[in-house]
């Protein structure tokens, strides 16, 4: 998956609603923002990895990785899910993605 799908998927496994996320020009690439549901015309950028995104959500979901040599690792206890990725950020998006299947 590229980012932007893996913040987009996040961004579903996490509770949001597919009306709210949308996909926009930012930068030099693309992104994805969500649209606060108390300010309609305000997106925030929504990155899986930027830690002010993925922090909260690895606290919320138990799930901080560990550095196993050259990869990340990062799983739910309750589920057995494991994932392994080259980031922590993406150990972490990618366990609650797989946990939320």
């Amino acid at each position: 998956m590229t980012d932007l799908e893996i913040s987009k998927a996040l961004a579903l496994a996490i509770g949001w609603p597919a009306p709210k996320i949308h996909t926009h020009l930012y930068g030099t690439g693309y992104a994805v923002s969500i649209i606060q549901p108390d300010m309609e015309a305000v997106l925030r950028i929504f990155d899986y990895r930027d830690w002010n995104v993925i922090g909260p959500i690895a606290e919320r979901y138990d799930c901080f990785p560990i550095h196993l040599r050259d990869v990340w690792n990062s799983r739910f206890m309750w589920r057995g899910t494991g994932v392994i990725a080259d980031t922590p950020q993406k150990a972490i998006a990618l366990a609650v993605i797989g946990a939320k299947k």
